[in-house]
């Protein structure tokens, strides 16, 4: 099974920081593979940047990968819920 940390070798290896809420990160575990995936397939510009997370209460979230700069310009990967209450429901399942 793959761990987080080869989430976060991808980033490394672009030279770019993964920005990715605690609570985001420990509802991935379980899911790293299709989040490995996801974002690789992002990085590639093979997909829309669009990752469904699925929840313990048996809903999902759909989270978002983004790229951008420091304010130094330094590349940035965000990952952030696409809506505006899914980081209070990805804590409320957890």
């Amino acid at each position: 099974m793959l761990s987080f940390e080869s989430v976060e070798e991808v980033c490394e290896s672009r030279k770019t920081t993964l920005v990715i809420h605690p609570a985001i990160r420990r509802a991935i575990k379980g899911y790293e593979e299709s989040f490995y995936i996801g974002l690789r397939c992002f990085l590639k510009g093979e997909s829309d940047g669009i990752f469904f997370l699925p929840l313990q209460d048996g809903g999902y979230v759909r989270l978002v990968f983004s790229q951008r700069h420091s304010s130094g310009g330094h590349p940035i990967l965000r990952v952030d819920p696409l809506s505006s209450e899914g980081l209070e429901r990805i804590k409320a399942a957890n």
